[in-house]
């Protein structure tokens, strides 16, 4: 009885996020594919400090704009590179007296006077604290259209929960859906927007419909710094293929040499396996091994035998299952990442 009460609690919640999510300006088109603003997005976002620059990508140029929790509407300088694709890449500086800490969503009114908004995309922050902590999930498994599915309301629950926590921000490591399909991904969206802290995803196997996740998410490989520490989010849908030279290979030397500097350097994938492509091995666990790798897939968490990657000393850090109701928290410091006990909102 306790549990039935809770679902229908949370299904309340849900409702309401979907209805503040659609009069919040949510400007995907109508089947939650990405408009004309690529990125940043809800799930490859940004997180800067005032004076700092970000780079956007859309698929035409025209006047970027922030507009914040209350409506207001901050123009923004931006200058565009020349086009060299079917898209537009500009460097946006965040100035202005009106910028203060909090969550905005992007938006661009184009040279032809079509308008796109991407919400919860860029992140302000006063400063970056040498200590934080970040909160990991994975294998959401988004299964169907009905907001009533086990698996949707577990997600609903588990952002409510870090919403309340001190996380920074999360990261969800592949598996956001079951098979991709459209209205699965609509699920998803719509819960994720509910989050309150900057939400970082990546590809899992069951996300691979065609290119269904690049329409939603653009990218599947990228990096972001937080503070003085660096992430590299990479896709592993090919792990058992020693490919040639491709252009994930050529992102991943090229993130990895951008956050040398970096005092940690993470990894987030959905999926490791020492059978992975043999260049993206050596890239990040051989060459200049990255300091931490997280993933999931498995459904389960790494046995003490596999806390460290075979050939090299990246340490491992594996999730069970979100839509068994876990997640965890880390805490980030000079002494490098410290995980908190696996929680579970299923009482398991």
């Amino acid at each position: 009885m306790r549990f039935r009460w809770h679902k229908e609690y949370v299904l309340i919640f849900l409702m309401i996020g979907l209805l503040v999510s659609f009069f919040n300006g949510y400007a995907r088109h109508e089947d939650g594919t990405l408009g004309i603003i690529k990125l940043p997005n809800e799930g490859c976002p940004v997180i800067l400090s005032p004076g700092q620059t970000f780079n956007i990508v859309a698929e035409q140029k025209g006047t970027i704009f922030l507009i914040d929790n209350e409506k207001n509407i901050i123009p923004l300088n931006v200058q565009w590179e020349e086009k060299k694709t079917e898209i537009y890449k500009g460097s946006v500086i965040l100035m202005g007296e009106d910028i203060k800490a909090g969550s905005y969503s992007i938006q661009i009114i184009t040279e032809g006077g079509a308008k796109d908004v991407n919400p919860r995309s860029i992140w302000v922050q006063n400063e970056f604290r040498e200590y934080y902590t970040f909160a990991h999930i994975s294998d959401i498994h988004i299964r169907s259209d009905s907001l009533q599915d086990e698996n949707a309301i577990t997600f609903q629950t588990i952002i409510e929960k870090l919403n309340q926590s001190d996380a920074q921000f999360i990261l969800l490591t592949g598996d956001l859906t079951h098979e991709a399909k459209t209205e699965q991904w609509q699920v998803f969206l719509n819960i994720l927007n509910q989050a309150r802290k900057p939400t970082f995803v990546c590809a899992g196997n069951h996300d691979r419909n065609e290119d269904n996740y690049e329409k939603m998410f653009y990218t599947s490989t990228y990096a972001f710094r937080y503070g003085k520490d660096g992430y590299i989010i990479f896709d592993t849908r090919e792990y058992r293929t020693a490919d040639s030279w491709g252009e994930q290979d050529t992102l991943l030397y090229r993130y990895r040499r951008e956050l040398k500097s970096s005092r940690w350097t993470f990894g987030i994938t959905h999926r490791y396996e020492f059978t992975m492509g043999i260049r993206s091995q050596i890239i990040l666990f051989v060459d200049d091994p990255i300091d931490f790798i997280l993933y999931g897939h498995t459904h389960r968490e790494n046995t003490r035998e596999e806390s460290v990657i075979p050939w090299g000393k990246t340490r491992v850090y594996v999730v069970p299952a979100e839509k068994d109701g876990f997640y965890r928290i880390f805490d980030v410091g000079e002494g490098g990442l410290f995980p908190r006990p696996i929680q579970n909102v299923k009482g398991k």
